[in-house]
């Protein structure tokens, strides 16, 4: 038996040396006394009858049942009399709280070990809520499932749910593997030998099983899922025969029985993408916490530290937190290291392997895991699953089945099948008013696997593209579906980006040069909406080299402008913006529909503006009062009035800038264009400001920011924007205090978006005025340098922000100094201007 120290009470028990020592001191013990106590210890969790006894303590020997007394009663002299509990007629059971079970030799039974009996796993990490939640079901319910996808670790909570509760089940908790058992009609003789029953050759065997079952037993089956409707069938008649049973099933698939409780497993916590390096908060998930158990396990100096946090969240991300291949992970770690894994994930189905002999066969890799549960799918379910690996971050059920269909499977067919698909845990359901399903990264890589044997590789990719295309061309959704606002349309593609940015991608590798310049077009207007400026700017850089002579005008005007666009926050420089304005300008002034010209001559004002050239600001504005003037455009009306509003700020015109925002607001609302209607609240809270009228600013900036609050379309610039205007407010008010908190309460979303370099001449503002002069006057430096890098000039607002905290630095400090720090400043990088910003405004 393996080597093993068991303690209770005042007595170890050391299998290894086969000694027993009693308040610390030896014991002198027979040798089948030691036998008849270690069998005893290792059948604790049940009664053993007196003939199982003589059979295990005197193998293939006759001996008389007084022999069998007669070392009991040695036991007892020596431990007590609680120590093993006689119950008459029935047999023996090991009565003494086993304090410790320690098993260096691994967790796998010895040769001769019973096979069902539950060995102790190693620490389960990850899922202390499941270990509380399990148990509980338990004691409701007689069958618990445990589902999920293979490697997610049925097994290993399983184990340790049945090591918790063994005070609960005095005639044994059993564990019965099944994945070995191939043959439905032989899975009641693997229950029985598991349970060290022998079955009869004739009659039935499961109801003769039901019979043998008595008092509180739990069952635990493992691996169900290849035999679910036999498993299903011997528990329905095991638990109806035998009413103190408990049964804990772990499956892929449900057993669909009546009375039965499933519990779909979730992989183990991830760290989000903002946890790449804080490493108290990416080692308290439960997926970090294994893969470094496991590292450790084999490198005992290894620790999560600052070098390798990234790494490691990285790999768990990649993994998905699924347990079984962050165990694969970590046993590469000592031949390549942390970041080699991580460099390697994009193999992983080669390269994640076990180094453990006593695994499962179809534990022993990844993919043969993987190929585990594929081979329980029919074809048909086998086609769907390959196919929808061309999904990247999950999908709806419209696009799956616009991809997924063909002449032999229709779009019903695709639903029952993706049905079939989340029962059998090969595709996880994300329940919302909107489902959206995904696979688990490593399936995902398997099923596209699949579909390059299956030479459906390059089809499907077309076919993914297609629906993209289709999915974000939503002035071909109006005029197919009629008129919807912005923020109608916008929901539900937001959850597509990952997919649009693959289709993008694959188009433009795989020479489908026409498709991903459509595509991109498309996603323009749809990133704007979203936030994600640099993204966008450079999915467009990415396609800008595949216009050639032969790309139509109109596609290539249109990516100009969606350059422009985006660009605005994306990096893009306002020169570059104002001449791919010109070039798009002009190509739309030759092709109707008017619409894109439209936009193209408010932005091309906005643009003007900001860059100081208010001549060409204005005559862009005319023309775009011109356009509005016809009927076809009047509902975009708010365009211009907004960019009319801009315009008189730049000429320092606040009242004239209020009302042009004003009277924007009822078109744009209409529109639902939830962006510009952000800007212009925002807008009319800094005209406020401008005007004096502080309190109302103040009163506006706040229902704004409440706005954004409870607006799921809201991101982390408008957030940013918003309360660094707020701030400058509080600032010209004096409220320094409330000024402060809101700068704290922007970091993360600067972080996340523009950068507080961005706002540097609020920020220095404040130093300024709370007597933190050389820093004020470096964030002043440091906001000269942004204004330079995006090609701007400073509102007339900014410019008196900036000439008050000049003007405050000058009652302390030379010129010379002063020109020094601006200098200074303006070299400042994002991490040093927060820290700058850290040390003087919070």
């Amino acid at each position: 038996m393996s080597e093993t120290l068991f303690c209770f009470d005042r007595a170890e028990l050391c299998t290894a040396t086969r000694e027993l020592r009693v308040d610390g001191q030896p014991v002198v013990l027979g040798g089948r006394a030691f036998d008849l106590l270690e069998v005893l210890i290792r059948h604790r969790h049940r009664l053993l009858r007196k003939n199982e006894l003589l059979d295990m303590v005197w193998p293939k020997v006759v001996v008389e049942e007084n022999n069998l007394q007669v070392q009991v009663s040695a036991l007892r002299r020596l431990l007590g009399s609680h120590a093993i509990v006689t119950v008459p007629g029935h047999g023996y059971r090991f009565g003494a709280l086993l304090h410790e079970a320690a098993t260096p030799a691994g967790p796998a039974p010895a040769a001769g070990e019973p096979p069902g009996q539950v060995v102790p796993e190693p620490t389960l990490l990850g899922r202390e809520a499941e270990l509380v939640t399990v148990p509980a079901l338990l004691r409701e319910h007689r069958l618990v499932s445990l589902l999920g996808a293979g490697g997610i670790g049925k097994t290993s909570l399983a184990r340790a749910v049945a090591q918790r509760l063994e005070p609960q089940f005095p005639d044994g908790i059993w564990m019965v593997a099944l994945a070995d058992v191939s043959d439905a009609a032989a899975l009641p003789a693997a229950v029985a030998q598991a349970l060290q029953m022998n079955l009869p050759a004739q009659g039935d065997s499961g109801a003769e099983l039901a019979m043998r079952l008595h008092g509180r037993v739990l069952l635990v089956l493992d691996n169900c899922e290849h035999l679910a409707w036999a498993v299903a069938a011997l528990v329905a008649q095991l638990l109806q025969a035998q009413p103190s049973l408990r049964v804990l099933a772990t499956s892929q698939e449900a057993l669909r029985l009546a009375g039965e409780r499933p519990l779909r497993l979730d992989a183990l916590a991830v760290p989000g993408p903002d946890a790449l390096h804080a490493l108290d908060e990416a080692a308290a998930h439960g997926a970090v916490a294994l893969f470094v158990a496991r590292v450790k396990a084999l490198q005992p100096g290894f620790v999560l530290d600052a070098g390798n946090c990234a790494a490691v969240v990285e790999i768990c991300r990649a993994l998905d937190g699924l347990p079984l291949a962050l165990e694969f992970a970590a046993a590469r770690v000592p031949l390549l290291g942390v970041d080699g894994v991580r460099q390697h994930l994009a193999h992983r189905l080669r390269v994640l392997k076990s180094g453990a002999r006593d695994a499962p066969t179809r534990q022993r890799t990844l993919r043969a895991t993987l190929d585990w549960s594929h081979a329980l799918l029919d074809e048909a379910e086998k086609k769907v699953f390959r196919r929808l690996g061309v999904f990247v971050g999950g999908f709806g059920l419209e696009p799956a089945q616009q991809v997924v269909a063909d002449e032999e499977t229709d779009i019903w067919d695709v639903l029952d099948l993706l049905g079939n698909l989340v029962d059998k845990s090969m595709v996880v359901l994300e329940p919302g008013a909107q489902p959206r399903y995904r696979l688990l990264e490593t399936a995902r890589v398997y099923a596209c696997d699949q579909l390059e044997q299956a030479g459906e590789w390059r089809a499907m990719r077309l076919a993914h593209a297609h629906c993209m295309r289709a999915l974000f061309d939503r002035q071909a959704r109006i005029a197919r579906s009629g008129y919807e606002t912005m923020d109608q349309w916008l929901p539900p593609r937001q959850p597509e980006v990952d997919n649009l940015r693959s289709a993008i991608e694959w188009a433009a590798d795989a020479g489908e040069h026409a498709l991903a310049l459509d595509l991109v077009n498309l996603a323009a207007d749809f990133m704007y909406q979203i936030g994600r400026f640099g993204e966008g700017v450079a999915w467009m850089r990415r396609v800008e080299p595949l216009i050639d002579a032969d790309t139509p005008e109109l596609v290539t005007a249109r990516l100009r402008f969606g350059l422009a666009m985006v660009g605005m926050q994306g990096g893009t420089p306002a020169p570059e913006r104002l001449a791919l304005l010109a070039q798009a300008r002009a190509v739309f002034e030759r092709h109707p529909p008017r619409a894109p010209l439209l936009f193209t001559v408010c932005m091309q004002a906005y643009v003007a503006c900001a860059s100081g050239d208010l001549v060409l600001a204005r005559q862009s504005l005319e023309h775009a009062r011109a356009l509005t003037q016809l009927p076809a455009l009047a509902g975009l009306r708010g365009l211009w009035l907004y960019a009319e509003g801009m315009v008189c700020r730049s000429e320092d015109r606040p009242d004239a800038a209020f009302a042009a925002f004003d009277a924007a607001l009822p078109t744009v609302r209409q529109a639902g264009d939830g962006r510009t209607l952000f800007y212009l609240y925002a807008n009319l809270a800094v005209v406020q400001h401008e005007l004096g009228h502080l309190d109302e600013a103040l009163a506006q900036f706040q229902a704004t920011l409440r706005l954004l609050q409870a607006s799921p379309r809201t991101d982390a610039q408008m957030m940013a924007t918003a309360l660094l205007l707020y701030v400058h407010a509080l600032t010209d008010q004096g409220a320094l205090d409330e000024a402060q908190a809101q700068v704290r309460r922007s970091l993360p979303y600067c972080r996340r978006s523009l950068g507080l370099r961005y706002f540097a001449g609020t920020l220095a503002l404040l130093a300024a005025r709370r007597g933190r002069l050389r820093e004020a006057v470096l964030l002043a430096g440091c906001d000269d340098a942004a204004y330079a890098r995006r090609g701007e000039v400073r509102m007339p607002r900014d410019v008196r922000a900036l000439q008050a905290v000049l003007a405050l630095a000058a009652q302390e400090h030379a010129p010379e100094r002063i020109t020094g720090w601006r200098l200074q400043g303006s070299a400042l990088d994002e991490a040093q201007a927060e820290a700058l910003v850290l040390g003087s405004c919070v």
